[in-house]
């Protein structure tokens, strides 16, 4: 299936949890690594430090790395699989699930204008952080649709009211409505970081040792 990249506002909370449990994932493998060595060369009959030992351990190693990257997608995944699974258990929730009609061609060419939206930050009240992620590319479309379809009508009405783009002479009355309206906008971002906060799967790993990322979230 085609992938696609696309870069995320999470809030600045979230950023840290996601760097946080890479993190986790690598020290989980190194570790997978150094105990399958460490047993295993446990038999091995050359003498500790000789040429022949060195050469047993550097073949073990290599076998143990190729058994992590085995078992790394179920155990230690990547965090471009964990946000498309997020993405998707919040996709199909009532609210987001559609059915929609699909996007236009100018739709489409709006939506890569979308950083132009008044901001939602929604659940961002110390800041965003960008994420970039490679994810399937119908589940980019799907993700895009439903953020536009739920954000038409707010859109529009913004329109009307010409509160969209640079306004630098709005009223205080003015701001305030822009304000209001940009709070019932659902972008994209929006919509992942209610994925990573309340949807983000566990991965095996840590399902064993009940350090997943949602008790740090």
């Amino acid at each position: 299936m085609t992938r696609k990249r696309i870069t995320l506002q999470l809030s600045v909370q979230q950023a840290g949890r996601l760097r946080a449990l890479i993190r986790r994932h690598r020290k989980a493998e190194t570790q997978f690594v150094n105990e399958l060595v460490e047993e295993r060369a446990a038999a091995l009959t050359e003498r500790v430090h000789t040429p022949p030992w060195e050469r047993d351990v550097t073949r073990l190693r290599r076998q143990a790395r190729m058994e992590a990257a085995e078992v790394r997608p179920v155990r230690w995944p990547a965090l471009d699989v964990l946000m498309g699974r997020a993405l998707q258990e919040r996709l199909q929730l009532p609210d987001l699930a559609g059915p929609w009609l699909p996007l236009t061609p100018g739709e489409l060419t709006r939506l890569s204008l979308s950083g132009r939206w008044p901001a939602c930050l929604s659940g961002c009240e110390h800041g965003t952080a960008e994420r970039a992620f490679t994810l399937d590319e119908d589940l980019v479309l799907q993700l895009r649709t439903a953020a536009w379809r739920i954000s038409e009508p707010v859109l529009k009405e913004m329109e009307e009211k010409h509160l969209i783009g640079p306004q630098r002479d709005l009223s205080e009355e003015a701001q305030a409505e822009r304000e209001r309206l940009a709070a019932l906008l659902y972008p994209s971002s929006r919509i992942a970081r209610e994925a990573v906060e309340d949807h983000w799967p566990v991965p095996q790993d840590e399902q064993v040792t009940g350090a997943g990322v949602g008790e740090d979230m």
